[in-house]
């Protein structure tokens, strides 16, 4: 597959959410967009994926007549209702799907992220559980993930069955939610004057959610996906 025949697609959300103790103090998010340089053998306005939350799309690039057409919004920022605070082991709705917004059909792969930093900070904290942050996944044999059970890693990858059609949506997670356990892990200090001071391990750090969704076209797939994602379509049983 010669390199001007691939026509990919990459977008990248991410939601940061705060976690002090067992509760939230607040919720930030932040929304990018990548994509690789296109060539011409697949006109570029004929492709387009988005992501979906909760059926609204919260970040989608389309090329529309002769610009990109664009829409963003925060991802998670409805988590929590006004003055809730997070609530350990409770399972909040966080369905995210593929929308195929383009006008051919394509196949789709989904990267999922999950990992703690320090608070207003990009330092990852390699020593705390990716395993905790529970996004439960859905539609299992609808998707490939060739690494088997990654629940606990920082990285899933999903391969879609099939192509999605235009218009099509394939859905991959339902639910998400901090595991009890993160206020299991805590040292006490002897404060002095019969104080004694709760420290939790996880207190004052922040989960990290990264969701990266590409696409790409049907035409010549089994090279197409090849060259684009090093991955052997046939034999994972994608096409």
């Amino acid at each position: 597959m010669r390199k001007e025949r691939r026509v990919t697609y990459l977008l990248l959300a991410l939601a940061v959410i705060l976690l002090l103790g067992s509760a939230v103090g607040s919720t930030r998010a932040a929304l990018t967009y990548y994509s690789e340089n296109y060539t011409a053998e697949v006109k570029v306005s004929q492709i387009g994926v988005s992501l979906a939350e909760n059926g609204n799309i919260v970040s989608k690039r389309d090329y529309d007549g002769d610009d990109w057409k664009t829409e963003s919004s925060p991802l998670l920022s409805n988590m929590l209702g006004e003055g809730e605070k997070l609530a350990l082991n409770k399972k909040y709705e966080e369905k995210l799907a593929v929308r195929n917004t383009g006008e051919i059909d394509e196949y789709v792969r989904v990267r999922i992220y999950k990992y703690w930093t320090e608070a207003d900070s990009d330092k990852k904290l390699n020593t705390l559980s990716p395993g905790l942050i529970k996004l439960n996944l859905t539609h299992e044999g609808e998707w490939v993930n060739p690494d088997g059970d990654t629940s606990d890693r920082e990285c899933t990858v999903l391969y879609h069955k099939g192509s999605v059609p235009v218009g099509g949506e394939v859905e991959f997670a339902d639910t998400i939610a901090i595991d009890k356990d993160v206020a299991a892990e805590f040292t006490t200090v002897d404060k002095g004057n019969g104080i004694i001071e709760t420290v939790y391990k996880y207190d004052g750090v922040e989960f990290h959610v990264n969701v990266e969704v590409d696409a790409v076209q049907t035409h010549n797939a089994q090279d197409a996906i090849q060259s684009a994602w090093g991955i052997d379509a046939s034999a994972l049983g994608i096409l």
